[in-house]
């Protein structure tokens, strides 16, 4: 079975992605309405084994609660759980930290799963890996994140942020659409272009067969510039994932 990736949402307005080894379907963040969840699923969530909550930022966690009334398990960071003012759920999984920064391995189905650390401006934000026991897939999921501060080895699929590329962003701001502060925001808690890419290039890719961008900006990301630097530099499918759900390919 060959990992099946599905966008349901990706941007500033809802990010919620659904994975599949062909024994487990897991959500990726749940910053949607729960109907628009609902569709996704063809109206079973019931085959959803559990969500992953990267922080609690709502266009990332908009349907947690709605998705614990409808008995869906939900994992995320103790720190992101507090911010959402979410307590006493049975349904409702911190994760399990290590020290400061680290935290342990933990199953859902088929997955073996390694949260991290992430650069973001919330308390304690995170991406993850997933491990798939029964395709046998690396799937890397980091979004909301300036920098990755881990190298990973065996990737095959990355679900990654590129939220804006430089030079689109500096040509907004001078010529006055986009005001300075918000720049040094976007430099502060997304991914460009230029850090993916040296992201990439300190990994082991040998396994890698796809990436999907995510979580592109629709003011300071220029889709085709970013689509090709990337495909340029892995030479492996490369799609961008669209704001209302699906994906958009290399042209």
């Amino acid at each position: 079975f060959l990992m099946d990736i599905k966008v349901l949402a990706s941007g500033s307005s809802g990010n919620c992605y659904m994975i599949s080894d062909g024994s487990t379907d897991l959500l990726l963040d749940a910053g949607i309405s729960i109907k628009r969840i609902q569709i996704g699923c063809d109206f079973n969530l019931s085959r959803i084994a559990g969500c992953l909550v990267t922080h609690s930022h709502g266009d990332h966690s908009k349907a947690v609660k709605d998705l614990l009334r409808k008995c869906v398990d939900v994992w995320m960071p103790e720190g992101e759980m507090n911010e959402l003012g979410i307590q006493d759920c049975r349904r409702l999984h911190s994760l399990n930290r290590v020290g400061d920064d680290e935290y342990t391995v933990f199953l859902v189905g088929t997955f073996d799963i390694l949260p991290f650390r992430t650069e973001h401006d919330t308390p304690e934000p995170v991406g993850y890996l997933l491990h798939s026991r029964s395709s046998g897939d690396k799937i890397l999921y980091v979004t909301d994140s300036f920098f990755v501060r881990y190298r990973f080895s065996g990737l095959t699929h990355i679900i990654g942020e590129v939220n804006y590329d430089h030079e689109s962003v500096w040509e907004k701001v001078n010529n006055g659409e986009t005001p300075t502060e918000r720049a040094k925001r976007l430099f502060r808690s997304h991914m460009s272009l230029e850090n993916f890419l040296a992201f990439l290039k300190s990994n082991d890719l040998s396994r890698l067969r796809q990436i999907y961008i995510c979580h592109m900006s629709n003011d300071h990301g220029n889709k085709r510039r970013i689509q090709e630097a990337v495909q340029k530099a892995t030479g492996v499918e490369v799609y961008v994932c669209k704001e209302g759900g699906g994906i958009d390919a290399m042209d």
